[in-house]
């Protein structure tokens, strides 16, 4: 699959020579991850320097786009009435914490110094400019941890889940948001899914695989639901169809049927929009 480039959020794939990648899956599992990419270190210094247009992008507070905000916050919300401690693994600007409310012991976790900022200005969030495992909190230490749109950018997400289950308090929660590639959004899309095309993304879950890996890492998986992420408009399902119908022409056909009017755009550069491809997965840590 060919990388999104061409703008300043997605243009280093491009300075670093990262134009495609190429997908493997796991025989077993079938987990999915990008065979080639670029280490850790370099996606650290990458977020940390990002600049305002990706906050913008993240839409953190328009509740048309972030539908596993309001999922999340109706589940915690029936789980935890009283609320409790929690740790948003990737919190951006501290949005979905604020809107918890002051009955919930909010700490965030974020690389990207712009957002901790702005996460920080937030009444009663705390923020630290770190990942999970050099974050120094004590084990059993949290009621929640959660993580929207992290897991994917991660090269080794089970490091992620054990510190995860570590910090969590006997039965708690481990809630987490990622695109689901199990679907039949992204089985349809093929290789031009967004989701694989965005360059910081390197690893992808269906429900099977995601409930394995979570098994492994001593926690049991015990519900996913599958939800939209973006807006729901007429125009959303219009581009959708013309896209994964686009794919599967030029996958039967070859690049030759772009010549027709029916295609004005170039292969290279169409992508299929997301629609009803993600999931919210809650995993909980054993009881003593």
């Amino acid at each position: 699959m060919r990388h999104i480039t061409g703008d300043r959020v997605h243009s280093w794939a491009e300075d670093e020579g990262f134009l495609a990648g190429r997908v493997v899956k796991c025989q077993d599992c079938h987990f999915l991850c990008k065979y080639v990419r670029p280490s850790s270190a370099y996606f650290h210094q990458h977020y940390a320097n990002a600049g305002e247009d990706y906050i913008e992008r993240l839409a953190e507070e328009d509740p048309r786009y972030r539908e596993d905000f309001r999922v999340a916050r109706e589940l915690l919300r029936k789980a935890f009435p009283k609320g409790g401690s929690i740790l948003d693994v990737g919190c951006a600007s501290g949005f979905f914490l604020e809107t918890l409310g002051e009955n919930w012991n909010r700490h965030g976790l974020e690389l990207f110094h712009l957002a901790a900022e702005r996460a920080r200005k937030r009444a009663g969030i705390s923020v630290s400019e770190c990942d999970i495992g050099s974050a120094g909190f004590a084990d059993r230490s949290f009621d929640v941890v959660s993580a929207f749109d992290v897991i994917e950018h991660l090269a080794e997400p089970m490091v992620f889940f054990r510190a995860a289950q570590r910090m969590l308090k006997p039965g708690g929660w481990l809630l987490l948001g990622t695109g689901n590639a199990g679907s039949v959004g992204a089985l349809m899309s093929g290789s031009r899914w967004t989701y694989f095309c965005i360059p910081e993304h390197v690893s992808f879950f269906s429900p099977r695989s995601l409930m394995l890996a979570l098994q492994k890492s001593g926690l049991s998986c015990f519900r996913i639901k599958r939800i939209h992420h973006g807006e729901r408009n007429t125009a959303i399902v219009t581009a959708w169809l013309r896209a994964v119908g686009k794919h599967w022409a030029v996958t039967i056909c070859g690049d030759r049927v772009t010549r027709l009017r029916l295609f004005r755009q170039k292969t290279s550069e169409f992508l299929v929009p997301y629609f009803f491809d993600h999931m919210i997965c809650i995993a909980r840590a054993k009881k003593m």
